[in-house]
């Protein structure tokens, strides 16, 4: 393998416990990360998305395996410790901020590393800039929206020119304009810098719209298949029947299981129906359409009902049923439908 193809990171036989027993175990056998690629992490609130995160960048250290960076080892050998410090910078979804001028915030990492003012407000330019921030510099960082205090963080990130950068849940505390602004930021990064860029995201069409590749974590551990509607609770059994809730939704399973689980319901299993149906299918649920999305030969959904759920139908059927954003509708899916993971 040359140096030019050699993944940025790379992960072998890695196993974390999270700090609760009950939580389940950290377990990927074999993940690289090519240099120059954007690469999303898929899945839903407790799949371990943050935790890889701080593992890949030494802020938790592992319980087994091996991490290299560069190809050098960084666990548990630590030759490569330097570069990953150097080269590497984690973004988190609710960062940090100083009590002080934007310019400080961003020129933070530059301070401590000894560069000269003069580089440092060349850095900060550039970086205000590239973020959509121009002449933000005298602004107080903790006075601005959630969605300017995000790209502050990220300006912050991108002054010290990481090759990797890694971005945990980049996108979660903010509105669909600031969110559609930090996409496009992330591309040009790349485009500039040839910046390999890591992401982890609850959301799966933001997923395939920003990543060259997505890699989707469920408890711990990486899948190959493209899981919707992934949701984390309980199954409890009642009269015969499994019950899966997370205190936000609720629905029938077919399981033995009881006790905590995460579940998928696949996007082209949900039957929408802007009235009541009479049905076999034990699972319905009533929301309001968030999104529309074109997506060809079909149209893809969001609705929201409780949690937002990912649903896909055909054009034919999308201009029979005359869907738009903000309709009522119910949802219909059968038990056998949804797989337990």
């Amino acid at each position: 393998m040359t140096a030019q193809t050699a993944p940025i990171f790379q992960i072998e036989n890695l196993r974390h416990l999270y700090d609760t027993l009950a939580a389940p175990l950290l377990d990927i056998q074999q993940l690289h990360i090519s240099p120059g690629s954007i690469t999303c992490v898929y899945g839903p609130n407790g799949s371990g998305k943050t935790t890889l995160f701080e593992l890949l960048t030494l802020m938790r250290r592992p319980q087994q395996g091996r991490i290299l960076f560069q190809q050098q080892e960084i666990f548990p050998g630590r030759e490569g410790i330097a570069a990953l410090r150097a080269n590497a910078t984690l973004v988190y979804q609710d960062p940090l901020l100083f009590d002080t001028s934007v310019e400080r915030n961003v020129d933070y990492g530059l301070r401590m590393r000894g560069v000269t003012r003069s580089l440092r407000m060349q850095r900060v330019e550039e970086a205000l800039h590239l973020v959509g921030l121009d002449g933000f510099q005298s602004r107080k960082a903790r006075q601005l929206s959630g969605g300017e205090r995000q790209r502050v963080a990220l300006a912050r990130a991108l002054a010290l020119h990481p090759s990797a950068l890694l971005l945990d849940e980049f996108s979660a505390n903010v509105d669909e304009k600031h969110r559609a602004q930090l996409e496009t930021i992330i591309r040009q990064v790349r485009e500039r810098f040839g910046t390999t860029i890591l992401l982890t995201t609850h959301y799966l069409d933001q997923a395939y719209r920003v990543a060259d590749d997505v890699r989707h974590l469920v408890n711990g551990r990486l899948t190959t298949s493209a899981l919707t509607n992934l949701f984390r609770g309980v199954i409890s059994q009642k009269d015969g029947y499994a019950h899966f809730s997370n205190g936000r939704i609720e629905f029938e399973v077919v399981s033995s299981h009881e006790g905590a689980a995460t579940v998928a319901i696949p996007a082209n299993s949900l039957v929408i129906s802007p009235q009541p149906l009479t049905s076999s299918m034990r699972n319905a649920l009533f929301g309001k359409i968030t999104h529309l999305i074109d997506g060809g030969n079909s149209v893809h959904l969001k609705v929201l009902a409780g949690e937002t759920l990912d649903a896909s139908l055909t054009k034919e059927s999308y201009h029979e049923l005359r869907l738009h954003p903000g309709m009522e509708v119910y949802l219909y899916f059968k038990a056998t439908a949804v797989e337990v993971l």
